[in-house]
């Protein structure tokens, strides 16, 4: 199967944040695959300079940037990630300029065999809008997650917390997903399993 891009194959990497799916990202490219970050083209879209971080100054107020002008991820997180409006907010100036940067890049890669972009919000209209093939889920459980997030990242309990709340349910991804790995374990495990998802790649 090919989606909007013809003989391409797209597949979409999702998961909770904390649930491994830059590591995973990063075993698709190791292997040669042409690979899109979501949370790359999140920091491009409102790098200094440009509209996205203007339109967001605009929303939330000069409070969300660091004295060299540069977006605080983290103060804006702590934002809206706790506030229902805020974060559609947030979502309202973002997830567009996201999209047609990801849209972009996707046709960019037209001649690739197979892309690999990671979606963290994924459903059944993303799925569709993006033309995706087929998904792999990254699993974690809740504690892990947590762990990672605090311990890995260095975020506050309650704002870990916070933004697990307002991800997709396991459920939807479940749902779209054609191959589920674990991350409970260390990343030799992780990519034993990602390196058998990509050999069947390679097959079809």
């Amino acid at each position: 199967m090919a989606g909007r891009l013809g003989k391409t194959r797209v597949i979409a990497v999702t998961g909770t944040i904390g649930s491994g799916k830059s590591a995973v990202l990063g075993f698709f490219a190791r292997a040669g695959i042409p690979t899109i970050s979501a949370d790359a083209v999140a920091r491009e879209v409102v790098a200094p300079q440009s509209m996205g971080l203007a339109a967001l100054v605009d929303v939330f107020g000069t409070d969300i940037l660091s004295e060299d002008g540069s977006l605080d991820r983290g103060r804006l997180a702590r934002l809206v990630f706790n506030d229902d409006v805020g974060r559609k907010r947030l979502n309202q100036v973002t997830h567009p300029l996201i999209r047609s940067r990801i849209l972009e890049m996707l046709q960019q890669m037209s001649d690739s065999p197979v892309v690999v972009v990671e979606i963290p919000l994924l459903d059944d209209h993303t799925v569709a809008d993006y033309g995706i093939d087929d998904v792999l889920v990254v699993r974690a459980s809740t504690e892990r997650v947590l762990q990672r997030l605090v311990e890995d990242r260095g975020m506050d309990p309650s704002d870990a917390v916070a933004r697990m709340r307002v991800q997709v349910p396991d459920a939807v991804r479940d749902q779209l997903a054609r191959w589920s790995v674990s991350n409970d374990g260390d990343l030799e495990d992780l990519e034993r399993q990602v390196a058998g998802v990509i050999e069947e790649i390679k097959m079809h």
